[in-house]
Formats: structure tokens, sequence, C-alpha cells
């Protein structure tokens, strides 16, 4: 996971970013989700990284659970 600085984002920035709890990414690593795009999230130290690419992988995926959750509990 050797990229350039840009590319890589903290696991609670990408959450935020998504909309989510902070430790959203962090949980779906924990539990070993197959959501997550393969070795996009790594653990460097104390801080958990996901790469720009799982990022975006993640968005639309977010947004059509939270439209699914919409219709469902309208």
């Amino acid at each position: 996971m050797s990229l350039i600085w840009n590319e890589i984002l903290t696991a609670r920035e990408a959450s935020i970013k998504l909309g989510k709890n902070p430790k959203y990414i962090y949980l779906l690593w924990r539990r070993h989700s197959n959501v997550l795009l393969k070795g996009s999230v790594e653990m460097k130290g104390r801080e958990l990284l996901i790469t720009r690419e799982g990022y975006e992988y993640l968005k639309p995926l977010v947004k059509k659970e939270c439209d699914l959750a919409y219709y469902l509990y309208k």
C-alpha cells in the first residue's frame, strides 16, 4: 500500500465523508466485511487507512443502503 498521500484517507475521515458514524469503516474492517474492496483498508501503526479507490467503491454502496432504508421505513 505504498501510495501517494492524496490517494489515502483515514478510515475516520472517509466514514464521516460517507455520512456515517466515524467508526463505520473500522467496524466493517474489524468484522471482515466483504463490502470493503479487498486490500483497500490497512492498519498502519494506530491508524486505519483506506485507499481513495476503496472509498470510491463504498460511496455508491452506502447511497444504495440509505435509499433502501428510506423506502423501507417511509
